[in-house]
């Protein structure tokens, strides 16, 4: 069983809902045209009555000729609505009558006329046809005589002021089909208003619901798979379902378009995959490689604790079981076990400072500070150990760079590239140091600003294209046939992670033969104040 659609439910429950209204209304207007008609009939048949009493009494009272009354009577019932008339006496003596039916009793009185003195009753004949009646007395105000006829003819209103009375009938039943008429009339207006407002309603419902009528197939559609699907029908209306069609419209198109982004994503998902297989084992082979710097890092470790020690317990072997040492020898012995106990601080140190830093519990004293001072004081601290290698240190001198800075943690990134320049340097090789201000931050990130720039360039060895990025990386200590292994491999990553702290960059520039320059940024700052931040790191640097 095909259930309604929602046009047909609109139209019904609008039909519904206008019948009721209409035959509510149709039951009031006839019941209010019925009392209107009923008034006017009462009122109309009251003059009536009235001015033919006014037109006639006299000739009523002088005329004893039952046909002058009978014509008389007869012009009155020729009026319109008027059934038949009834003329009586002051004795309640019939005089005349026309038209009056048979066996007609009185039903009910019903109400007084509107003057008072005339009286309506409802009256039925023996073929049980209905009447309306109206009784009205004859005064004799209002003949038209003079006093002296009045006198002579005995009608002087003081001594009988009633002549008699006239009854005049209204078929009851002809006003009843008149009025039937009219209800008719009016259910048919009724009906017809009725009809053009549910043919209206259909109209409407029709174009309501098209649209979405139309955006249910559409959907069945794209349900299975025809996304191209569209709803013409509607899109110009100015309304909800306007509003409606439009954003199902877009949301067919907002659909495709996905479905054919994941038929782009469906048809380089392969490629993806062998893309993401490709990095997985290049991340593979990296994890190897920092494996195997690890182990490499272990064993320099240990290799870098083994010595100091094994020095350092040689030497004191030697002082403990030599007893007969000049001082000059024991003061060399003790020196040698200084050097090494100071080595293995150092180790330490670097190991320790490195996993403040990673962990973020490395304490930091900021402050207003001129780097190329700390530059300088860094100079002059490795200058003797420069010297000592005959290799040139040169320090180009600039005009102040004030920086918002750790101090010491940056005079310790100095010290380090200083430090690697002068130990990778030949006996009579060159190191260079100068400071300049630039516009971006480095080559990695690019952040644009004013930094000051620092370059240590030496004439050393040089690094290989592919170490100049893993240099900086923790344990590398350069290919094995570079250099010797002189220190943990901590150093430029502890650089790199103190410039990185600073909002800074640093970087290498290298080439085989020729030597190599390490650069790192800092942001330019012109404070206003010394500020150091943190109290807890302030007593923290002081201990």
């Amino acid at each position: 069983m095909m259930r309604p659609g929602i046009t047909a439910r609109l139209v019904l429950s609008s039909a519904c809902i206008l019948v009721g209204l209409g035959l509510a209304v149709t039951i009031y207007s006839v019941s209010q045209l019925r009392a209107l008609l009923y008034q006017q009939m009462i009122q109309r048949v009251e003059a009536q009555t009235s001015n033919w009493i006014e037109a006639n009494t006299s000739q009523i009272i002088l005329s004893e000729d039952t046909q002058i009354l009978d014509r008389l009577i007869g012009e009155l019932k020729r009026r319109e609505g008027i059934a038949y008339v009834l003329l009586y006496d002051a004795g309640g003596r019939r005089r005349a009558e026309v038209g009056v039916p048979q066996g007609l009793v009185e039903e009910r009185s019903t109400m007084e006329g509107s003057n008072g003195r005339m009286r309506w009753k409802e009256m039925k004949d023996t073929r049980s046809l209905h009447y309306f009646e109206l009784t009205t007395p004859i005064s004799a105000s209002g003949t038209g005589m003079s006093a002296d006829l009045e006198a002579a003819f005995g009608v002087a209103a003081a001594q009988n002021p009633t002549l008699g009375e006239i009854r005049v009938g209204v078929d009851r039943d002809e006003f009843d089909q008149s009025v039937g008429v009219l209800v008719e009339k009016n259910v048919a207006l009724t009906a017809v208003l009725i009809f053009l407002a549910v043919g209206l309603s259909f109209v409407f419902a029709r174009r309501m619901v098209t649209p979405i009528t139309l955006m249910a197939r559409a959907a069945n559609q794209i349900a299975a798979g025809h996304l191209s699907e569209r709803v013409e029908r509607g899109v110009n209306l100015k309304d909800e379902v306007g509003d409606l069609v439009r954003n199902f419209n877009q949301m067919a198109v907002r659909l495709e378009e996905n479905r054919e982004e994941m038929n782009l994503l469906y048809s380089g998902l392969e490629e993806k995959v062998r893309e993401r297989t490709k990095e997985l084992e290049q991340a593979n082979r990296r994890l190897q490689e920092l494996d195997q710097l690890k182990s490499d890092f272990l064993s320099t470790v240990s290799h870098e604790l083994r010595t100091p020690l094994t020095s350092i317990k040689t030497y004191t072997e030697l002082l403990v079981d030599s007893r007969d040492l000049d001082p000059k020898t024991e003061a060399q012995f003790l020196g040698i076990i200084e050097k090494e106990t100071d080595r293995m601080s150092r180790l330490i140190a670097d190991h320790l400072d490195l996993a403040k830093i990673e962990s973020g519990a490395a304490y930091w004293i900021m402050s207003h500070t001129d780097l190329q001072e700390n530059v300088r004081h860094c100079t002059e601290l490795l200058a003797p150990h420069a010297l000592e290698k005959g290799i040139r240190l040169k320090l180009i001198e600039a005009e102040p760079q004030p920086v918002w800075a750790d101090a010491d943690r940056i005079q310790e990134v100095v010290t380090n590239l200083l430090g690697n320049a002068i130990k990778f340097c030949s006996e009579g090789g060159r190191v260079e140091l100068r400071l300049d201000r630039v516009t971006t931050s480095g080559p990695h990130n690019g952040l644009p600003g004013q930094y000051v720039r620092v370059a240590v360039a030496d004439n050393g060895p040089g690094l290989h294209p592919e170490e100049c990025e893993r240099v900086f990386e923790k344990f590398y200590q350069g290919s094995t046939n570079r250099s010797p292994r002189l220190g943990t491999g901590l150093g430029l990553t502890i650089s790199r992670e103190v410039v990185l702290h600073h909002q800074g960059e640093i970087w290498v520039a290298s080439e085989p033969g020729v030597g190599s320059t390490f650069y790192f940024t800092l942001p330019l700052h012109t404070p206003c104040t010394l500020v150091v931040v943190g109290a807890s790191e302030s007593e923290a640097g002081k201990a």
